[in-house]
């Protein structure tokens, strides 16, 4: 009998196939070509980020978190063993400057995928601090230490909320975004970023928050009726992130997410599928939150790919407005300033 999880998957709800995860034999060639260095390799990405390259025959990775117990469950789920009996597993902070680049000198990655980062909107709204020093701080340290020790490739993680951002958390991570490009535009041209919408169901999702609240039956809380998102499919994040790597084409790089989705609309698919009652409770936009994501800045040019599915940005680095000071705070660490750049959105 299917369970009400079970009920809950991205066809189901979204109504629409997941993208295959096809790669040709060139490519499998060239990714088991390469050492990976992966942050955040505990959470809903970074693990199935690191599951793919694990399902590569002679690939090399070095899965890094903070969170040992996530780390833990992701090598359990791999080889069985605990996360300390395997080389492949690494606790790594990205805040910890020497940790980062102690981590990147013994292993000798040629790509680093950097996944790691704080993705709540409301949480980081109130504590910009966290923002500024996960976000940027800890970004700008990988990203550093990937140059320090002849990193080739290097692959940041972003969101849609850091196109035409309103909150801290859209603000911080187009900071990373910002100060990953003027790597590449100074030299690294294989650095880049790739920006997701929302991944279907990953940990702390709003899917995972609507299923809960259906399962005891309590007030199904939507900020409002008209509020639209992008959704894709863990396997289709993963899919990105490394054809980011192998099509290099631009600053950024954008998979076809296919039209937003209304968020009422899968409220109420969901309380079909699982039979719930559950009243709904229009609660209001939260600070900093929009009512539809973009994919695009409004001054970004948009372009084509090697592959149909994913589009290139060039983010406008010369008259990027009071781009020289974000990029002067990032360098320096300077977190009041840092702060204050990101407390202005609030």
């Amino acid at each position: 009998m299917e369970s009400e999880i079970e009920k809950i998957n991205y066809t189901s709800v979204l109504g629409r196939p997941i993208k295959p995860i096809e790669f040709s034999t060139d490519e499998l060639v060239s990714i088991r070509s390469e050492k990976f260095l992966i942050t955040g390799a505990g959470g809903s990405i970074g693990s199935r980020i690191v599951s793919l390259l694990a399902s590569i025959p002679g690939t090399e990775f070095l899965a890094t978190d903070r969170d040992e117990t996530a780390l833990h469950s992701l090598s359990l789920k791999l080889t069985s063993q605990a996360l300390f009996d395997s080389s492949n597993y690494e606790l790594l902070d990205v805040r910890d400057f020497s940790g980062v680049n102690s981590a990147i000198k013994s292993f000798g990655p040629t790509v680093v995928i950097h996944a790691a980062a704080l993705k709540h909107l409301s949480a980081l709204q109130k504590q910009p601090r966290e923002a500024a020093l996960t976000n940027v701080f800890g970004s700008a340290n990988v990203v550093d230490a990937s140059i320090k020790y002849g990193v080739r490739k290097f692959i940041n993680i972003s969101t849609d909320k850091a196109a035409n951002p309103s909150s801290v958390l859209g603000f911080s991570k187009h900071f990373a975004e910002l100060y990953v490009a003027s790597k590449r535009a100074s030299g690294h041209p294989a650095f880049t970023s790739c920006r997701f919408g929302n991944v279907f169901n990953s940990r702390g999702s709003v899917i995972e928050t609507f299923f809960t609240q259906m399962r005891i039956g309590a007030p199904v809380t939507l900020t409002d009726s008209k509020i639209q998102r992008y959704f894709m499919h863990v396997d289709e994040a993963a899919f990105l992130t490394i054809k980011s790597y192998l099509i290099n084409s631009g600053d950024i790089h954008i998979f076809n997410m296919g039209e937003p989705v209304n968020m009422l609309d899968i409220v109420l698919r969901m309380q079909q599928l699982l039979g719930s009652k559950s009243p709904i409770l229009i609660t209001g936009l939260r600070d900093g939150e929009k009512l539809k994501e973009l994919l695009v800045e409004d001054d970004s040019i948009c372009g084509e790919s090697l592959s149909a599915d994913i589009k290139n940005l060039s983010l406008n680095m010369k008259d990027k407005s009071g781009l020289a000071p974000i990029l002067e705070a990032i360098e320096s660490r300077d977190e009041a300033a840092m702060i204050k750049l990101l407390e202005q959105v609030k």
